[in-house]
C-alpha cells in the first residue's frame, strides 16, 4: 500500500518530479557514458599493444657493460645477425626472431620529382609477422630476397600517398633511396591511430622496409643490428627464455655483459595502473553528479514532507504504521531515482553514438548492457540513501501534532 502511495504521490507532482530528477539523470549519463569511453580508449590501447607485437615479445636492448667489464668491451661484437642464427638454434622457446637495421641519417625517397624523407628500415621476412604489418597489394620479402641481396621496397600508405600522384599504382614503380633504385613490390594496409591523433600505430603508414641484408650492404659500414626481438609462443614462457637467450648471448658476446631485455610485463602493469586511473577519476566525477542528484531528491523529500504533515498524521489516524509512512517516502525516492536512471540511460546511449560518430575507430566508446545496468543500480542506490532520512523522519512524526499542523 506504501509503494503504491509513494508511487502515486510522484505522479500528482510531474513537474516537480522531473526536475528533482533531472541530476540522476546526468549522473547516470555521465557515468554510463564515462564507463564507455574508458572501455573504448582500453580497447585502442588493447589494439595497439597487439598490432606491435603483443605481450609475448622481448625487446633485447644495447646497454653499457658493467664497470669491471669496460676495458673489455672491444671484445663484444655487438648485437648482430649471429645472434639471430644462435637464439633460433639454440632457444626453443624462441617462436620467432626479427633484426633490424636503419639508414642512419634517414632516407631521401624520390619519384619523378615528388620527394619524402623517412626513416628507411632494413628488416627480415619475420618483421612483418611479429609487428603485424599487412599488405593491402602486392608482397612482403622472403629469405630469397635476404640471400640475393635484392632493391625491393615495400612501402606504408602515407609514403605512397607522399610519392605518387593520385591514380597512379604504385606497385612495381621504381623509386629512389638515397640514389639507389628500388623496385616497389608492396604497399602496407592503412593503418588507424589507436589513441587519436598521429601516434599509436598509425605510424605504421609512413613505414618504409627493404630486406636487412640489402640496407647493410648499401648504406651501412658495420653488421650491427639496431633492433633485435624474440617472440614466445607464450607469456608464461617468458621467465625461461629469458635465461635460454640470456646464455646464449653471453656466448656469442664472448661474456661482455652488454645487452638488457625489457619485455611487456611492465607495459601491461602501466595499462592496469591507467585503467585504474581512469576509472576512479572518471568515475569519481560520475558519482558526484549522482550524488549532487541524490542531495536534490532529499531536498525536494524534506520540502514535500513539511507540506504533507497533516496527510501524514491522517494517515496514521486511520491505522497507519511507522514502517507504511516509511515505505511510502522510500518508494517515491526509488521511483524518482529509478526514472532519472532509465532516462540517464536513454541519454548515455544518445551520449554513445554522438562519440561514436567522431571518435577514431580504434577508440571509438563501446556502450555494453553491463554499463547501463550498473548506472540503473547505482541510480536505485542513491535513491535509496537520499530518501533514507526523510523517511525516517516522516515516520517519526507525532500522530497528534501532525493532526493539528495547518
Amino acid at each position: 500500500m506504501g509503494i503504491v502511495s509513494g508511487w502515486g504521490e510522484v505522479l500528482a507532482h510531474k513537474l516537480r518530479s522531473f526536475l528533482t530528477l533531472f541530476g540522476i539523470v546526468l549522473g547516470a549519463a555521465a557515468l554510463v557514458g564515462m564507463l564507455g569511453v574508458v572501455k573504448g580508449l582500453l580497447r585502442g590501447w588493447e589494439t595497439m599493444i597487439y598490432e606491435t607485437g603483443g605481450i609475448e615479445r622481448i625487446n633485447i636492448l644495447s646497454r653499457p657493460p658493467p664497470e669491471a667489464q669496460r676495458e673489455l668491451a672491444k671484445l663484444s661484437p655487438g648485437r648482430t645477425m649471429n645472434d639471430v642464427d644462435a637464439i633460433l638454434a639454440a632457444v626453443p622457446l624462441a617462436q620467432r626472431v626479427t633484426a633490424e637495421v636503419t639508414i642512419r641519417d634517414g632516407g631521401r625517397l624520390s619519384y619523378h620529382g615528388r620527394a619524402a624523407w623517412q626513416n628507411v628500415r632494413g628488416v627480415l621476412p619475420a618483421t612483418f609477422i611479429m609487428d603485424r604489418f599487412a599488405v593491402a597489394v602486392g608482397r612482403t620479402f622472403g629469405d630469397l630476397d635476404l640471400e640475393l641481396q635484392t632493391q625491393v621496397v615495400v612501402l606504408g600508405q602515407a609514403v605512397v600517398d607522399q610519392l605518387f600522384p593520385r591514380g597512379i599504382d604504385a606497385l612495381d614503380r621504381v623509386i629512389t633511396i638515397n640514389g639507389q633504385p628500388f623496385t616497389v613490390v608492396g604497399v602496407l594496409r592503412e593503418y588507424q591511430s589507436a589513441l587519436g591523433g598521429g601516434g599509436g600505430f598509425s605510424a605504421k603508414n609512413q613505414a618504409v622496409f627493404i630486406p636487412l641484408t640489402t640496407l647493410q650492404t648499401l648504406f651501412r659500414l658495420d653488421e650491427n643490428v639496431d633492433i633485435l626481438n624474440v617472440k614466445v609462443a607464450d607469456v608464461a614462457d617468458i621467465p625461461i627464455a629469458l635465461e635460454q637467450i640470456s646464455n646464449v648471448l653471453t656466448h656469442t658476446h664472448r661474456g661482455i655483459q652488454d645487452v638488457r631485455f625489457e619485455t611487456r610485463e611492465d607495459l601491461l602493469q602501466r595499462f592496469e595502473e591507467t585503467r585504474r586511473s581512469y576509472v576512479i577519476s572518471l568515475g569519481g566525477v560520475a558519482v558526484i553528479g549522482l550524488i549532487v542528484g541524490g542531495i536534490g531528491i532529499m531536498n525536494v523529500m524534506l520540502a514535500s514532507i513539511n507540506e504533507r504533515v497533516r496527510e501524514i498524521g491522517v494517515r496514521r489516524a486511520l491505522g497507519a504504521k511507522r514502517h507504511d509512512i516509511l515505505v511510502q517516502i522510500l518508494a517515491e525516492t526509488l521511483t524518482l531515482a529509478i526514472a532519472g536512471g532509465v532516462v540517464g540511460m536513454v541519454a548515455s546511449i544518445g551520449l554513445i553514438k554522438l562519440l561514436q560518430k567522431v571518435v577514431v575507430e580504434a577508440n571509438r566508446p563501446e556502450l555494453s548492457p553491463a554499463a547501463l545496468l550498473i548506472g540503473v543500480l547505482f541510480s536505485g542506490l542513491v535513491g535509496v540513501l537520499a530518501g533514507l532520512y526523510p523517511a525516517i523522519c516522516a515516520s517519526r512524526l507525532p500522530v497528534v501534532e501532525a493532526l493539528r499542523s495547518d
